[in-house]
Order: C-alpha cells, then structure tokens, then sequence
C-alpha cells in the first residue's frame, strides 16, 4: 500500500523556502473558547456555502457553536493561517488549498491523524483508497481528506466557434486543439489563453517524479510542453506572456475571457460564476464545455480531488472536530454546490449542482449539457499528488522558468535545465523518495 511521504520529506521542501521556522509545530494544545464552540478556518467566503452549512451543522447539533472565520487563498493568506496554527491560535479545524501548503503544514505536524476515524465510518471508505486517492496520505495515514472533485475543462466561447464553422468538440487530442485555436486567432483576439498542461495529460500524478523519486524534468514532455507553448505566444495563438505578467491575469484570466480577448480556456468549474454574471461581468456571447485533449501518452483531466480539509492535533476536541469534518463532506456537501464546490464523493444531484455552477439563467449563457457531458457523464480522471518531496522549491523553480522562457529571456532548453537542476539539488537535499 503507498504509505505517502514521510514528514521528513515534504518538511525539507517548506524549510527550503525559509517559511517553516514559521510553522514547526512549537505550540501546545490550547483552547480559549468553551468545549461546545468550534473554530474552522477556511478559504471560502461564508456566503458561498460554509455560512449554511455551519447553520445546518448547528441546527443538527443546537448543543454546539461554529464559529467559521474566512481567509483569502493567496500567499498572504495562507501565511496568516500558518502563523496562527504556529502561534496556538484557537483553530480546530482549517482547510488547504494548494499543495505547496499541504507539504509545509502536514509535514509539520499540523494534520491529526484521522485513518481510524475514517476506517469505522463505512460512507468514508472511498477516501481509504490507495490506488485513486482522494485523501492525502503521509506515513500511511490520513491527514487531510479532499472535500471537492475540480476536473477542469476548456470553456469555448461557443458565438466565436460558430462563427469560424467550428463544431464544439466532443472529444479531440492536443494537436487538434492547437489547430482549432489557430483558426480561432484573428487580428483582434488570441485562439486561447494558455496550452493545456501536456506534461500532466501524459504523466498523471506525481509528474515530476521518476518511479525512483528522482528529478522527472529531462522526460521530453516538459521540453515540448515549453517549447510548444512558447512558439504559439509568438504565433499570437496564445496570449502574451509579457502581458499575462503585467496584468497579473494568472489571477485574473476570466477578465481577458468576458472580454474576449480569447476564445479557449482551460479552466475549473469554480470560473463559471463569472460568466452568468452579467451585472460584474457583462458580455454578449454564449459558453460551452469541452473535454480536456488527450495525448499520444495519456489521458488524464489534469484537475485534482482538492479543498482538503485538516484537523489541528493541537486542537482539544478532537471528537467535535472529527464530527463536523464528516458533515461537511456528507449531508453538508449539499449547501457547497453554490459556491460550485463539486463534492469528492458525488453525493448531491447531477441537475443541482447544474443549477448551483451555472446560474438562474443558465441557457441564457450556457451550452448546458456539454457542461453536463464533461464535467459529470464524462467521469473525468482526477488525482491527488502523493509525491511532495521539496514540493514548494520545485514549484518555485517551475513557474521561474516558466516566466522568462515564456517571454522570451531564456530557451525552452535552458528554462527545463535550469528546473531539473534545482529539482535535483532540492530532492538530494531533503532526501529521495518512491
């Protein structure tokens, strides 16, 4: 059975970063609210859902209080979570999003334990699955389970499609995506904002890794994958990196959609909301789903089981912890889809979560059922990264490269170098693991 990454492991790639002094697990287990208040963390605005599942929890349970206290996602956030949990802040249970914070905060001691817990609560066992995991396991345990599934997909601007004669995919591979992107570039707008993530269609889980736990970078995937993607922004096929950077459109990609300065967008089902928000986001055209393309090597979706939720071993009520964690992913899953939280374990119905990621009006704006077909008939192949030896360096050294590659500083052979190098210093460094 795949036991997952010891602490040692992920704890190395986070003190890389110099952030782990912040986060060694100093603090003792303290409480300052009463036995019957729970404190959460998470990074969902409460109106999206946690505000009516902590109701829903409380109605259940009138003898418990939640108190549900938002973070932003982004790096500033997440640092004020880490220095809270480090500081012996009042939290008993918070949410992770990202796996550069997954490696610093379990390979930190900051995830309880929750395999027993899971083992005797039959409705659990799905995330008991080593083979196709929607938990995260360190040390063969389980110290964080997905909450959410997030297959991703392209989001055609469907008026642009018909207009070049271009019928919505259904299926396709990459260099039919390429080549529709193409004829979907004109003078005025870009075919798409970026490739799909090639080297994860081909590799699944774990891709920067060798079986052996070695650097994976000098597999030719990587090499193509930039050098592809770099041709096609000078091709004007994909949008200007230089403008991508200036922009800050990582963040922001739905702004450049609404205004069509593309036309294909691989993204997540969460970015739906923008788009039947006609007061904030105002636009003419329709979108449609289609599937991620497949490769000669591999057909995974490249979206992930995600939005883990984690309880602090500091924490003094463990069992009220554990009892609001399971809620959350059972009957409480229901009261997430408005926020367009698809639960791990597909237990709230196909047509509500239709009506909850896409709107009141959703014909008005949507090709309904191509996001029916792609996002659940389809059953897209998702995945959780075991693997998270040195994990936040190699992130680091992999969007680095990416950005001077991409506008033009630095050859894809040089950038793809350059990581492996870095990759392989950072895993000898924290120790090798398959």
């Amino acid at each position: 059975m795949p036991t997952g990454p010891s602490r040692r492991h992920v704890l190395g790639g986070a003190l890389g970063l110099g952030a782990l002094g912040a986060l060694t697990a100093c603090g003792q287990g303290t409480s300052t609210s009463s036995a019957t208040t729970l404190n959460v963390w998470g990074g969902v605005p409460p109106e999206s859902g946690p505000g009516a599942l902590v109701e829903a929890f409380e109605a259940a349970h009138p003898e418990y209080t939640v108190v549900y206290t938002r973070f932003i996602n982004d790096d500033r956030g997440n640092l004020k979570l880490d220095t809270a949990l480090q500081g012996g802040v009042d939290i008993d249970v918070y949410f992770t999003y990202s796996m550069e914070s997954m490696a610093l905060r379990a390979g930190s001691g900051l995830a309880l334990d929750v395999t027993d817990r899971i083992e005797a609560a039959p409705e659990l066992a799905p995330f008991l699955d080593t083979e196709a995991p929607k938990a995260y396991w360190q040390d063969g345990q389980v110290s964080a389970l997905a909450t959410t599934r997030e297959p991703n997909m392209v989001v055609a601007n469907l008026d642009r499609l018909e207009a070049a004669g271009l019928e919505l995919p259904t299926e396709w591979t990459v260099e039919e995506f390429v080549e529709t992107a193409r004829i979907l570039t004109t003078d005025g707008a870009h075919g798409c904002y970026s490739m799909p993530d090639v080297p994860r269609i081909g590799l699944g889980p774990n891709f920067w890794f060798t079986p052996d736990g070695d650097s994976n970078f000098s597999e030719p995937l990587f090499l193509e994958h930039f050098t592809r993607s770099r041709d096609l922004i000078s091709d004007g096929v994909l949008f200007p990196w230089t403008e991508v950077l200036a922009r800050q459109l990582e963040a922001y990609q739905q702004n450049a959609f609404i205004s069509e300065e593309f036309a294909l967008w691989v993204t997540a089902p969460f970015s739906l909301r923008y788009l039947y928000d006609a007061t904030n986001y105002p636009h003419e055209f329709r979108a449609a789903a289609a599937p991620i393309p497949t490769s000669d090597t591999g057909s995974w979706n490249t979206g992930v089981f995600g939005n883990f939720v984690m309880i602090n071993p500091k924490s003094t009520k463990h069992d009220l912890a554990w009892q609001f964690v399971r809620f959350w992913i059972t009957e409480g899953s229901q009261f997430m889809a408005p926020g367009g939280k698809i639960p791990t374990l597909q237990n709230v119905d196909t047509d509500q979560m239709l009506d909850s990621l896409l709107g009141p009006e959703a014909e008005d704006w949507f090709d309904v059922e191509s996001f029916r077909r792609v996002l659940f008939d389809d059953d897209p192949e998702l995945f959780v990264d075991t693997n998270l030896t040195a994990f936040p360096e190699i992130t680091l050294a992999v969007e680095q490269q990416r950005d001077v590659c991409w506008i033009g500083e630095r050859s894809p052979e040089d950038a793809i170098a350059s990581i492996d190098a870095q990759a392989t210093a950072a895993i000898e460094r924290y120790g090798r693991r398959n």
